[in-house]
């Protein structure tokens, strides 16, 4: 827009010369051609938009009536990259101004040093703004991989907190197990001794059953604490993103939507993981791999799925409708059997499938857990 708004003072300029020459048809025609072709420069690409007011400029040495509309050409050669090119003018210009009245080359060199200092203004302001614009947009671009790193930091963080809170819970239900439990069963088994040497005597044998029972109740109350600090120390989706971080050679991408998952299908489901990017990274030429977590209402779906390019034997995968008993058939590895027999412990099954990539799925049924 401001090139329009510079081009268009330009031409009143060049119209005020009119005024200051006899009129002739070729005057006309000299400003309809330096309106097309002020406006070829600018729809012509950049390497190519300074031809037009070059063949302009050319015309101009030869035709007087032309060079009065000079300065839009010189307007537009003064933007070029190439100092000849944008001195060019001044050649046309000069041979003009011998040939025209004195008014007439006054307004001409008048024009042409507008539309020069025009050009330069404008050209500045613009290369200024694009690299306003890029800086802004490097600077926009930092900010944003800098607010992802950070993010990630964030999330690291969080995922070794969690980490060390479930394996502290972890270390208190093993010293609860390995003292407190041990000391109550001691106590227990020594209140009943008690009671054997005490058998003849109903009074003290009597409070020796009340101080067993108590010890009974406190072994149950600290076994049942125990299991519940065991299961709250495994997390399913900590576990899953600690396996994928820990695997260095692939790009793993974790997608967890279940709740609540119980600890044993949280154990089969982390064994298969780990079996399976073991298996990716040394068999399948694989770069990325997802895991997918998500639970229904009648069961848990597992699904491990690289990108690897070398397709596995024939024998290791399933026909369609194949159950979890069919994996461990003949000529499969020992790591497959041994997934598959972890989702049929469950109740569950294991399927394998190539599909641009190995994949490995696992369902294990919510009925079979209660």
């Amino acid at each position: 827009m401001e090139r329009v708004v510079d081009k268009a003072i330009v031409l009143v300029c060049c119209l005020a010369g009119l005024a200051v020459v006899p009129w002739e048809p070729l005057l006309l025609v000299a400003l309809l051609v330096s309106v097309v072709v002020a406006a070829a420069a600018e729809v012509l690409p950049r390497r190519f938009s300074a031809l037009p007011p070059l063949a302009f400029a050319l015309v101009a040495l030869a035709l007087p009536a032309f060079a009065l509309f000079l300065p839009l050409a010189v307007y537009d050669l003064a933007r070029d990259d190439h100092p000849a090119v944008r001195a060019c003018w001044a050649l046309p210009a000069l041979a003009a101004a011998v040939r025209l009245p004195l008014p007439a080359t006054f307004v001409l060199l008048l024009g042409c040093s507008l539309a020069f200092l025009l050009s330069y203004r404008t050209h500045r302001s613009q290369t200024e703004q694009a690299a306003y614009r890029r800086l802004r947009d490097s600077v926009q671009e930092t900010s944003l991989a800098l607010e992802e790193k950070n993010r990630g930091l964030r999330e690291k963080q969080d995922l070794e907190v969690k980490l060390a809170t479930l394996a502290e819970r972890g270390r208190i239900a093993r010293e609860i197990h390995d003292n407190v439990g041990h000391l109550l069963t001691r106590s227990i088994m020594q209140v009943e001794a008690l009671q054997v040497v005490h058998r003849d005597d109903e009074r003290v044998r009597g409070e020796l059953a009340q101080v067993g029972a108590t010890l009974h109740e406190a072994m149950s109350t600290v076994r049942a604490s125990v299991h519940d600090l065991h299961d709250d120390a495994f997390d399913l989706e900590t576990q899953l993103r600690e396996a994928a971080a820990a695997c260095a050679t692939l790009a793993v991408d974790v997608d967890y939507r279940a709740a609540d998952v119980p600890a044993d299908v949280g154990y089969c489901f982390i064994a298969i993981v780990r079996e399976a990017l073991s298996n990716a990274a040394r068999h399948s030429e694989a770069s990325r791999v997802s895991v997918s977590v998500a639970a229904y209402p009648a069961f848990y779906r597992l699904v491990v799925h690289d990108n690897g390019s070398v397709p596995p034997p024939a024998a290791l995968l399933d026909r369609p409708g194949a159950e979890a008993a069919t994996v461990a058939a003949a000529g499969r590895g020992i790591g497959l059997a041994t997934m598959a027999d972890r989702a049929r412990a469950l109740g569950g099954m294991l399927r394998i499938d190539y599909d641009q990539g190995f994949k490995v799925f696992v369902t294990v049924p919510k009925e079979d857990l209660a």
